[in-house]
């Protein structure tokens, strides 16, 4: 014979699993419909010399990847980049399938 108390932490672990169950459920039928099917675009702005745009450009690749994969992205160049330096926003712009104005 199991005490009640016991039987309290059996059950309670069973609702949480339960409801994990559901979620699970939920964000298959639910989000994953949108995320087939939903088409957005993403303009970033900023200077494609600067080192931090490599990490944002990366970032936003990874957004793209898992979550979004009809999702656009467009790198504007705001006009503060020195010829002299290294592009990185052109250079992952022509690798990862993004656009790149000048």
């Amino acid at each position: 014979m199991v005490s009640i108390w016991l039987q309290c932490v059996i059950g309670a672990l069973a609702a949480v699993g339960f409801i994990c169950i559901l979620k699970a459920v939920y964000d298959i039928i639910f989000t994953g419909y949108y995320r087939a099917a939903g088409r957005s675009e993403l303009f970033l702005y900023g200077c494609g010399s600067d080192p931090k745009t490599e990490q944002l450009l990366n970032t936003a690749e990874q957004v793209r990847r898992l979550y979004l994969p009809g999702l656009s992205i467009i790198f504007v160049e705001n006009g503060d980049a020195d010829p002299e330096r290294f592009n990185y926003a052109k250079s992952i712009a022509e690798r990862r399938d993004m656009e790149y104005i000048e």
